[in-house]
This record gives structure tokens, sequence and C-alpha cells, in this order.
């Protein structure tokens, strides 16, 4: 019985590690078909986003596993930013979606890895000519292959809290920089759910899209 639930456990993983490339491959087909029809489209908006954009985020702190490892994921995200308020002002309102597809490192070794979305509110202050403050809390759909003692694999959700600051470099073009506090937990779906906290150092780019 110990040989068929162990058998059936990697199966279940080696399926969603395969599960998450097919995934992936999916999710860019799709938005390369989805850029061709809109610019081809002239009965709806050439750029629906306001800002679109790719970032990486370190783990500079990793909770530790029953097992004796460290969690550690890199972040892989898109960064399509929707401008909320219209009129100018200082402070702004946007809604960010950010596609991720992100390695997991347990200590020093490449062994796991987590797809999804996060979806947040971000209110974003300027600061000087080509400077701006933003903060922004989001949460969304996660999918990780992990199995550990602490936390159940499979569905999950991702709330974020970060802080940083984005800054003209030229044209269009900003590089964002910081701070972001991770909780990943499966709202008790699945047991065990302990959770497993990260906090990160996340650089990125995007450009401003004039519509």
């Amino acid at each position: 019985m110990l040989i068929f639930k162990n058998y059936c456990s990697k199966s279940l993983r080696l399926s969603a590690k395969s599960f998450a490339f097919s995934a992936v491959k999916i999710i860019i087909i799709l938005v390369l078909f989805l850029n061709s029809f809109n610019a081809k489209s002239q009965e709806t908006p050439k750029n629906f986003f306001s800002e679109k954009g790719f970032k990486i985020g370190v783990s500079t702190y990793s909770v530790t596993l029953p097992e004796g490892k460290n969690y550690k994921p890199l972040l892989l995200m898109g960064n399509f930013g929707w401008e909320l308020t219209k009129k100018e002002k200082k402070g702004k309102w946007w809604i960010m979606f950010e596609p991720q597809f992100n390695p997991i490192f347990l200590d020093t070794k490449l062994k796991e890895l987590e797809f999804g979305i996060n979806v947040a509110l971000r209110y974003k202050y300027k600061i000087g000519e080509n400077s701006f403050f933003y903060s922004q809390l989001g949460s969304g759909p996660h999918f990780i292959t992990i199995a550990t003692d602490r936390q159940a694999h499979g569905f999950i959700f991702s709330d974020n809290l970060a802080i940083g600051l984005s800054n003209k470099i030229f044209g269009n073009w900003m590089l964002e920089t910081e701070f972001r506090i991770r909780h990943i937990s499966n709202a008790n779906v699945m047991k065990p759910n302990r959770g497993m906290n990260n906090l990160f150092i996340v650089v990125g780019i995007s450009k401003r899209i004039n519509k």
C-alpha cells in the first residue's frame, strides 16, 4: 500500500511538471495570437494595457522546510499594467497583472516549479521629474509541484505586498526595483497547510504604452 501511495505521489508530481511546461507554451501562443489579433482589429484599441514589461525576483529570505531544505523561488514575471486614473495627478491607481513561471531551488539545487498569475491593485505617486514611488497589494491562483510535510502540493494562493521605485531610463522605458513579501497557502483546501513565506528583491523593466 505504501509503495502504491509513493508511486501515485511521484507520478502526480511528474505530471504536474509536464502540465506546467505545457501551460507555459499555451500561454505564450495565446499571448502572441491575441497580440496579433489586436494589431489587426479596427474595432478594438490597439493597446489594452498602459504598461508592459518583465520582472525577476530573487529570494532574500526563505522558509526552512521540515525536510531541512530552504524553499527559494526565482520569480520570472510578466508585468502588465492598466491605468485606472485618467486625470493628470501625482498619485494614480493601477491594476497590475503578473503571469508567473517560477523555478524553485531547494537550497542551491533546482528541484521544483510554480506557475500562476497575480492580480494586484497599485498606487503610484510621482516623487520627481522621472521617478515614482509605488505600493501594491495582490493575490492570485498558483500551482506548486513540491511535496513537503509543510504544504500540500497542487493548487495554492499567492498573496503579495510590495513597495518600490520606478525610474525613467530612456524614452518610454522604466526601471523598477521593489521589495516584496509573499505568502502562499491553499485556504485549507488540502492538508498540510502551514503556508510558506519569502522576501524578495525584484528588478524589472517596463515600457509605457502611448494610447
